[in-house]
């Protein structure tokens, strides 16, 4: 039962501080925007890597989206760690086996959770559930752990001897990683300890989902659960939240190109930005904590000199 109770209480702990970080991002002041272009959501423009500011009067004339464009796009960023392949070669094949087994895993939960509704609608796992099925959720899971423990060994020896990364170390980083390698090993020896790996795990999403005791499984597995738990207990508090806040750097920062009409949304965003009062502490910036951005753009040098 404690450990029922453990499960039920990482993953409120998951999404109350997963929603609580979205809900202050999407209420913080608006971004400066990057507008570099092409932007991929530019029908018949981004190909060339041109945008709808070559017309004149652009922003009087409606925009022209691509939305398939623009989701190949990010597809391919999320799937295949484009930008990783394009800028940082090296360091690509450990941190896409690192991140796709991930999405293997998360895709396992999915297909188990069907398990468990199948289960609380009276289907045999054995008699009932097609072998074909059976077997997908063995190799995905098995594939998912081995990629997993392949990736975090290349990203942990990447931060060990890789001298660039290493002026960028930090604790967490070594932490996340060790964390990640320990929930695909402890996989790998949970599906080692007993062949009835897939059922047990069935067997555990159904527990999860009809409020009842935690199933009997060997003790790999319950090590194994116990390191996941920590694991979503630990995220929301890390920058490994970036599987969604990358949205919002995205679509609100890099890709942003909504036109600022007078009278509209982002004026009114923008009225509230620089009616903020500052208080960064760098001498060049003459904030005092009373004074607005505003304030502060409007101060010439001569009255900038006068503060010093």
């Amino acid at each position: 039962m404690i450990i029922t109770l453990s499960v039920y209480l990482s993953l409120l702990i998951f999404l109350v501080a997963i929603v609580a970080r979205g809900v202050r991002i999407v209420n913080t002041p608006i971004h400066l925007r990057w507008e570099l272009y092409p932007v991929p959501h530019e029908k018949g423009r981004s190909q060339y890597g041109g945008s709808r500011m070559e017309e004149v009067d652009w922003w009087t004339k409606p925009a022209k989206k691509d939305s398939i464009n623009e989701l190949v796009v990010m597809l391919k960023e999320i799937l295949l760690l484009k930008g990783v392949w394009e800028h940082n070669r090296p360091l690509w094949f450990g941190s896409w086996t690192l991140h796709f087994s991930l999405y293997l895993l998360i895709g396992l939960m999915g297909l188990q959770v069907l398990s468990a509704i199948l289960l609380l609608s009276g289907f045999s796992f054995y008699a009932e559930i097609p072998e074909l099925y059976r077997l997908l959720l063995k190799y995905i899971a098995a594939t998912g752990f081995t990629m997993g423990t392949v990736g975090a060994v290349i990203m942990l020896k990447h931060r060990m001897f890789d001298k660039k990364l290493r002026m960028y170390n930090t604790k967490s980083h070594f932490f996340n990683i060790i964390h990640l390698g320990a929930i695909y090993v402890s996989g790998i020896f949970w599906m080692i300890a007993d062949g009835g790996f897939v059922e047990q795990q069935a067997e555990l999403f159904k527990g999860v989902l009809s409020f009842s005791q935690f199933p009997a499984v060997p003790t790999a597995g319950i090590v194994h659960v116990a390191i996941v738990m920590l694991f979503f207990v630990y995220l929301p508090f890390t920058h490994m939240t970036h599987f969604f806040t990358k949205y919002f750097i995205y679509h609100d920062i890099r890709w942003e190109d909504k036109p600022n009409i007078p009278g509209g949304k982002i004026e009114k965003r923008i009225v509230e930005a620089v009616t903020q009062p500052v208080s960064w502490s760098a001498p060049h910036i003459k904030a005092d904590g009373k004074k607005t951005w505003a304030d502060l753009v409007a101060m010439t040098g001569a009255e900038k000199e006068e503060e010093v």
